[in-house]
């Protein structure tokens, strides 16, 4: 018997279901019904509340362990939520790098130990060819490869290559890391859209693989990606945002583009090319942000980023599903988890989100421990309205009800899926 029932206006990537209730039963979508079936209920059919499948953010560094005086994993799980995010995959660029064994070991027991949504890790490329094995049996999403990986561990590469898991490039040419320079308009050409392209064409090399290019910056690496199979992902900075002068303040990696590189990319996201949109959440201290010498790239986005997106389809670029699509389907797809994430549909984990499409001012950061040198208040679309992760009410109407859901490794959790589901 279903226990909550969620109605509103229903849309997920595979369409635009109208008006609808979605009954939740444990940690499962029991039945999508005219009306509620259930005891408790949330109804937003009078409110214009659209009911979409929670969000997935392919790309975030939740950092934690060694580096948990700049965010940790009950931090940034938290800012995750509040802006609908109920899945969240974290990089392993973490101290210790997630390149051994005990140092994922103890970043999945920290996840599950203050995570409040579910979660996926990158496992980093490790120094020997023969390690790489013993990594990809651990539940794991995938390698994060990053540009100095391409010079410094290429035979570990080549052996990960043939193992057929998911790599999330970094496309950029370790050649490009390699000028020193501080202002950003100069930097943004030392590391341009040449540097994305080698990078690509460097992966390529490899071998056949199942790739993912993140953070894409360029037109042309979007157009190469697809072109060889890719999928790839664009980042709300590199959407919104043109490159700025010299201000260390809105320094990234890559670096933001022009205006007409950033429209262009644009223009291919409203035509289907850019696969998903993901964070890059990469949470700093201001100092580490302002200092000239040292000036930590990366913004703070996860309190914030799938409202802002949400304009997107307020202005017409996106619609509904495109934007279910890209923040939810899409990155379930990538990560080879789409049997039980990414739709509202009978049998998918219950981790469903409320919005409703308005326009208002909202800090950029709430949650986090990230600081923004810049933006600290921004312009949003959306209001989110309820945060359903597991089955569990987590968010309402701008506030944590304080239940905690029984959060899990996305990875595990579809792969134990899919054994039981298939046949003896």
């Amino acid at each position: 018997m279903p226990e909550l029932a969620i109605c509103g206006h229903l849309v997920d990537g595979y369409g635009v279901y109208g008006s609808g209730c979605i009954n939740i039963e444990g940690d499962r979508i029991a039945s999508v019904t005219s009306e509620p079936r259930a005891p408790e209920r949330l109804d937003y059919r009078d409110m214009g509340g659209i009911v979409l499948p929670g969000m997935i953010d392919l790309h975030v560094h939740l950092r934690g362990l060694k580096l948990s005086y700049k965010e940790d994993e009950a931090t940034s799980t938290r800012a995750a939520a509040a802006s609908g995010i109920t899945l969240v995959a974290d990089m392993p660029n973490t101290m210790p790098p997630l390149r051994s064994k005990s140092a994922i070991d103890a970043k999945l027991a920290a996840l599950r130990r203050m995570s409040l949504v579910d979660y996926a890790v990158y496992a980093g490329v490790p120094d020997e060819p023969e390690e790489a094995r013993g990594l990809a049996e651990l539940p794991i999403a995938g390698f994060k490869v990053y540009p100095e990986d391409l010079e410094e561990r290429r035979g570990t590469l080549r052996r990960i290559a043939r193992l057929h898991k998911l790599l999330i490039l970094h496309a950029e040419h370790p050649v490009a890391l390699k000028s020193i320079v501080e202002a950003e308009d100069t930097r943004a050409a030392m590391r341009g859209c040449w540097a994305e392209l080698a990078g690509l064409m460097e992966v390529l090399d490899l071998g056949p693989a199942r790739l993912h290019v993140t953070h894409a910056s360029c037109p042309s690496t979007v157009l190469a990606a697809k072109k060889v199979g890719a999928t790839v992902d664009a980042t709300p900075h590199h959407l919104f945002y043109s490159l700025r002068g010299s201000d260390c303040g809105w320094r990234v990696n890559p670096p933001l583009r022009s205006k007409a590189e950033r429209l262009s990319m644009l223009k291919l996201l409203a035509e289907g090319m850019v696969d998903a949109l993901a964070s890059d959440h990469a949470p700093h201290l201001l100092r580490e942000r302002i200092d000239p010498l040292s000036c930590s790239p990366g913004f703070a986005w996860l309190d914030s980023w799938p409202l802002l997106a949400a304009c997107l389809v307020a202005s017409g670029t996106l619609s509904l599903q495109d934007y279910a699509r890209l923040t939810s389907l899409n990155p379930a797809r990538i990560l080879g988890i789409d049997s039980v994430y990414g739709s509202l549909q009978p049998g998918m984990r219950a981790n469903i989100v409320v919005i409703k499409l308005e326009r208002w001012h909202r800090p950029a950061r709430i949650y986090s421990k990230g600081e923004n040198p810049i933006e600290n208040i921004i312009e949003v679309c959306a209001a989110l309205k309820a945060v359903i992760v597991g089955g569990t009410l987590v968010y309402l109407d701008g506030e944590f009800t304080g239940e905690k859901p029984e959060t899990v490794n996305a990875i595990e959790y579809a792969s134990t899926y899919l054994a039981s589901s298939s046949p003896p």
